[in-house]
């Protein structure tokens, strides 16, 4: 029986996904599958892949079709491929450990009624995307939690905490849920897993409103990666930016519109950000489905407000403060106008980059650790947490 499906979506970046495809191939688990997606201009380069130098009945490749997909949809044509109790998906520049069967079948005993899991996440940039070295992130905490699931859709639907990211976690991104889950989800939502072009937070969404149960781990399972080509790294520059949501928004035609004239925040702007799409995938969906927005239109001039001040550059920082009044000026006829008060600029500045422990996270310095790939950063990284055998052993004490 196959416990987990990976599923890795993939256009253009065929040399990351080798390398993440290989990486996976090392694991001795045998009950999991990885089914790739590949949506690129060359179908070539896949193809000859798997069929003159990889052989591994664990991995699938499907290949282009007559037309470039929207990414929302290579998302559903993989979901509808996979054989697995439980689902996920990461970018062709990432990693996961696929030892997280473990953890799924020890979940399934304990919690036999969670339905989504969530755990910690590294951060890594490749070597091609290091203008400067910055800090890779380990957790190194390992216990479990159950979520509150009226908290945490108060975090992701009304944006609570009023940070310019809602930190949710639960997801099919970087999270595993129940093959069951999902398909409910395609029966209730039109007779699909994914509508919106945001396909991350759009199934956030909707599985934290319709899971029985969402448990979360503390230790890592899986590298979340940025290489060159990746949209992380599209956001240093304003200019890469503009023409990766240029290309973006002529794959995603006849999908939901980013540039939304309800939410007037739209992401074709020069002035926006990461905070903005993500709050305009959350508001879509909470109008669609009749979903109360009390406290939102507030919590989400806090989380603008947030983003500005963890702005380094002021000349960004101008433009993003530009950006947010129009919108607020636009929206509802600027009801929520003065809720929106940010601070000034106060000068151009550099991240911390001190290594070293701070509240269950150990900061490296990218330049520190020999690791050229996230998996190889997985690697390293294992030396600082708890091996997974004793994560799923219950056991609360440990001696070497």
């Amino acid at each position: 029986m196959i416990q987990l499906s990976i599923c890795l979506p993939t256009r253009n970046r065929q040399k990351y996904c080798i390398e993440t495809i290989r990486a996976l191939a090392q694991s001795e688990v045998t009950n999991f599958e990885v089914i790739v997606g590949d949506n690129s201009d060359d179908a070539s380069v896949l193809s000859g892949f798997f069929s003159d130098d990889f052989q591994d009945p664990r991995f699938r490749l499907i290949g282009p079709e007559d037309r470039v997909l929207p990414m929302v949809d290579n998302w559903e044509r993989l979901v509808g491929e996979t054989k697995g109790r439980w689902l996920c998906v990461i970018g062709d520049d990432d990693y996961i450990d696929p030892k997280l069967v473990l953890l799924l079948k020890y979940y399934e005993r304990i919690y036999p009624k969670a339905e989504s899991i969530s755990w910690a996440r590294m951060n890594f940039s490749w070597p091609d995307n290091r203008p400067d070295p910055g800090l890779s992130v380990i957790p190194v905490a390992h216990d479990t939690y159950l979520a509150v699931k009226s908290i945490v859709q108060d975090q992701l639907y009304r944006w609570s905490q009023g940070n310019k990211r809602p930190s949710v976690g639960f997801g099919i991104y970087h999270g595993a849920v129940r093959k069951s889950l999902m398909e409910r989800i395609k029966r209730k939502y039109g007779g699909r897993y994914f509508e919106h072009p945001v396909v991350d937070y759009e199934s956030s969404c909707k599985i934290i409103r319709e899971a029985k149960m969402l448990v979360h781990c503390q230790r890592p399972f899986s590298v979340l990666g940025a290489c060159a080509a990746s949209n992380s790294a599209g956001t240093k520059s304003r200019k890469t930016m503009a023409e990766r949501v240029k290309a973006f928004k002529a794959e995603a035609e006849g999908k939901v519109d980013m540039d939304d004239p309800v939410f007037p925040f739209p992401i074709s702007d020069p002035g926006a950000s990461i905070c903005a799409s993500i709050a305009s995938t959350t508001s879509w969906f909470c109008r669609t489905y009749g979903i109360d927005l009390t406290g939102f239109p507030e919590n989400f001039a806090r989380a603008a407000m947030d983003e500005l001040s963890g702005t380094v550059i002021e000349e960004d920082f101008m433009l993003k403060k530009a950006y947010f009044e129009r919108g607020f000026d636009a929206w509802e006829g600027g009801k929520w106008r003065d809720c929106f008060q940010p601070a000034p600029f106060w000068g151009n500045r550099s991240t911390n980059e001190m290594c070293g422990v701070l509240k269950n996270y150990l900061y490296v310095r990218e330049d520190v650790t020999p690791s050229q790939t996230p998996a190889e950063f997985y690697r390293f990284a294992e030396a600082t947490i708890m091996p997974i055998e004793h994560v799923t052993s219950g056991a609360r004490t440990f001696s070497r």
